[in-house]
C-alpha cells in the first residue's frame, strides 16, 4: 500500500486529510510570542482574526527532520510504501528537513516529491496523486507521473496589497512600494520553485483581465481550482471572468495567508500537454 504524507500549505488540514485516506503535517507557526499549529490547532477564522491585530508579522517555520521521521517511519515499519509531497523548496526550508529525513531512513519503498510550487497548485498536485494511488499505480509510476504534472501546473493569484509579501521577504520592498503608490494590484506566480510577480494591473479589475490572458492554455480536461484568502465573496466575482467551470473553491490557510494577506484571489490549473515536445 501507497501512503501519501503532505503538509498543510497544500491547503489540507489533519481533519480533512484523515477523510481523504492522506497523512497532513502541520506547521509551526508564531504569532506575537504564542505558538500554534497550523494545519491542527489554528483555523482559518482564527488566524484570519489575529492577523491584523498581530504587533508582528507572524512567523512560519519549517517542518524539521525529526517531525518527518516520526511520521514516515511507523509507516515503513508497517510495510506500507510512502510518497511524501513538500511545498516547493525555492519557497521553504521544509524539503530539505524532508531530504534529511529521507537520508536517516535510507528506504527504498520511500520516494519523496518536490512539488516546486504551493498553495492552490500543491493541492491540485495531491489530489491528481491520490487518485493515481487509488489506480494502483507502483511507487515508481506515481513518481514519473507526478513530475509529468508538476511541469504543467501552473497557479496565479491577485494580490490586494504587497504589504504583506514585502513583509515576508516575497517581493522586494522598492517593488512593493511602487505597486502601492500606482494602486498595482501586483499578479503572482511561481516561476523556478519562488515566487515572482508575473504581471499587474492598474487597480483589481485590469489584474483580472491580465489573469484571463494567463488562461489561454488551460486543459479542460484536468480539475481546475479557484480559491482566496479569507473572502469568499471575492472569489465567486473572481470566478465570473472565466469562461470554464471550476472543479472546486478552497480557503487558503495561515501558512500562505501570512504572506499574501486578506483578499487575495487566484486559481490553479494544468496546462494542454505540448504535442510537439
Amino acid at each position: 500500500m501507497i501512503r501519501l504524507v503532505v503538509d498543510c500549505t497544500c491547503e489540507i488540514g489533519a481533519e480533512e486529510a484523515k477523510k481523504l485516506g492522506i497523512i497532513s503535517m502541520p506547521m509551526r507557526m508564531i504569532i506575537d510570542d504564542q505558538e500554534y499549529l497550523a494545519g491542527e490547532n489554528l483555523d482559518n477564522d482564527t488566524f484570519y482574526d489575529l492577523l491584523p491585530k498581530a504587533k508582528t508579522m507572524p512567523k512560519t517555520m519549517q517542518i524539521n527532520a525529526h517531525d518527518y521521521v516520526q511520521v514516515i517511519k511507523p509507516l515503513l515499519d508497517a510495510g506500507d510504501q510512502v510518497f511524501v509531497m513538500s511545498v516547493s523548496s525555492g519557497l521553504s526550508g521544509t524539503f530539505n528537513s524532508l531530504t534529511q529525513a529521507a537520508n536517516e531512513l535510507n528506504s527504498p519503498n520511500l520516494v519523496i516529491f518536490d512539488t516546486q510550487t504551493f498553495t492552490l497548485a500543491y493541492y491540485a498536485l495531491v489530489m491528481e496523486a491520490r487518485k493515481l494511488i487509488e489506480a494502483g499505480a507502483t511507487l515508481d509510476s506515481l513518481a514519473q507521473a507526478m513530475e509529468a504534472l508538476r511541469a504543467r501546473v501552473r497557479i496565479y493569484f491577485i494580490a490586494d496589497t504587497t504589504k504583506y509579501l514585502v513583509k515576508g521577504g516575497r517581493i522586494s520592498f522598492v517593488k512593493g512600494l511602487l505597486a502601492n503608490t500606482l494602486h498595482l494590484k501586483p499578479i503572482i506566480g511561481v516561476v523556478n520553485k519562488k515566487l515572482q510577480m508575473v504581471a499587474k494591473g492598474l487597480g483589481y479589475n485590469l489584474a483580472k483581465r491580465q489573469v484571463l490572458r494567463l488562461t489561454n492554455n488551460v486543459d479542460l480536461t484536468m480539475p481546475i481550482y479557484y480559491g482566496h484568502i479569507h473572502n469568499s465573496e471575492k472569489a465567486e466575482d473572481f470566478k465570473q471572468i472565466f469562461s470554464f467551470d471550476f472543479t472546486e473553491k478552497r480557503e487558503i490557510g495561515p501558512i500562505v495567508g501570512a504572506h499574501g494577506g486578506p483578499n487575495c484571489v487566484g486559481l490553479a490549473f494544468f496546462e494542454k500537454v505540448d504535442e510537439k515536445a
